[in-house]
């Protein structure tokens, strides 16, 4: 029977009852959700309550009740149980601005220590949103900070690491450089590699800057063993290096100097030397403006930014040559350098100027005009403000 056979009414009704049961059940999930939120605030009340007790018998006896830790091994298997002991934390650490008192919170957290360890195996067996909130609360709380030896709550962060989900992977890597072991941090490096699963290299580098122990020693300890890990583990480590130390220049120039490294690696470590400028890397970032027409590109535009960290008369001659590259971008690089970096006056300049390459007058220029522009940006919005 075709549809135009039914009379216009009938679908009229069709799409008013259906309009009638989203608009109930729009009502009966308000209600719901205002209901659970009364039963998310009383058991968090009950909790909170329950945790003060807790926290006071800590205090005067340097402990806590067994028959608590067990009935929260038991109770925060349920992620609204779980909810509520983080909004019951949450209120009374909010409470207590005495430093004692929030130290001693810190300390009960500490003791909650077995409990989390118990509940891995249950969270590792949840779907992956309960994953990912369960290592973050483990980050939030401080469950396993400073914890010396490798053990069961590393060893769940560590599988969480290498989830397909990216959420998963952060929270569990974030909970991982809270707890400040070297150790366990490169477990996760060596399974990332094992698995060929690979997080987001910018998470990775500003992740290990949040790293809770040594981060000096922690940066040796995964350089050293870089001959295992991809490019793709291996860039976020120097990026997280160069934001750190400058003990690694050797180490750095090592790597410029070779010519099968990767390449992505060698323009990490000329920006390592823009940053942490390094006398015996000086010629081998003019070499790579001055050969520019036999190498990549990209080398002799990156040396030309970095050697505004090398100040001198060979410099300066080093980036006058760089103006006659065929690319755009070391030309740019090299007149950025030699006007903003160094400001360098046209008087200086009068050989580029007064020479037969139109396009590194027209670089100059161009740089010089744009560099007063935004100048004079700057002015109207001091005056404005």
């Amino acid at each position: 029977m075709h549809i135009l056979s039914f009379r216009p009414e009938l679908i009229i009704y069709f799409y008013m009852a259906n309009c009638l049961a989203v608009l109930i059940f729009n009502i009966i999930y308000i209600f719901a959700d205002r209901l659970k939120g009364k039963r998310l605030g009383t058991r968090s009340l009950k909790m909170a309550d329950m945790l003060r007790e807790q926290m006071a018998r800590l205090d005067a006896f340097g402990d806590v009740e067994q028959s608590h830790l067990d009935r929260l091994a038991v109770s925060l298997k349920k992620l609204e149980n779980m909810r509520a002991f983080e909004r019951s934390v949450d209120e009374i650490l909010a409470e207590n601005g005495n430093p004692e008192q929030r130290e001693l919170a810190a300390r009960y957290l500490k003791c909650l220590r077995p409990v989390f360890l118990a509940l891995t195996d249950c969270y590792e067996r949840r779907d992956e949103i309960e994953q990912a909130y369960f290592a973050s609360l483990i980050e939030k709380f401080g469950i396993d900070r400073g914890h010396v030896s490798f053990d069961g709550i590393m060893e769940f962060l560590n599988r969480m690491a290498v989830k397909r989900d990216v959420y998963v992977r952060e929270n569990a890597l974030k909970a991982l450089y809270s707890i400040g072991n070297q150790e366990a941090v490169l477990a996760a490096w060596e399974k990332m590699e094992a698995t060929r699963i690979y997080h987001n290299q910018k998470l990775l580098a500003d992740g290990l800057l949040k790293f809770t122990g040594d981060r000096v020693a922690l940066a040796w300890t995964l350089w050293k063993r870089r001959e295992e890990f991809d490019v793709l583990l291996l860039l976020p480590v120097m990026q997280f290096i160069r934001f750190l130390t400058d003990d690694f220049q050797e180490e750095f120039l090592k790597l410029l100097h070779s010519q099968t490294a990767d390449k992505e690696l060698r323009l990490e470590a000329i920006r390592y030397f823009r940053k942490y400028p390094y006398e015996a890397a000086r010629e081998e970032l003019k070499r790579f403006v001055w050969y520019q027409e036999y190498i990549d590109w990209e080398y002799a535009a990156m040396a030309a930014t970095a050697l505004l960290a090398y100040p001198g008369a060979d410099t300066v001659d080093c980036l006058k040559e760089g103006l006659k590259a065929s690319n755009w971008y070391v030309r740019l690089n090299c007149a950025e350098s030699l006007v903003k970096g160094m400001k360098l006056p046209k008087w200086q300049l009068y050989d580029v100027y007064n020479g037969n390459d139109r396009y590194a007058r027209e670089i100059l220029d161009y740089v010089a005009e744009r560099s007063e522009i935004r100048g004079q940006e700057m002015e109207l919005k001091k005056e404005n403000v």
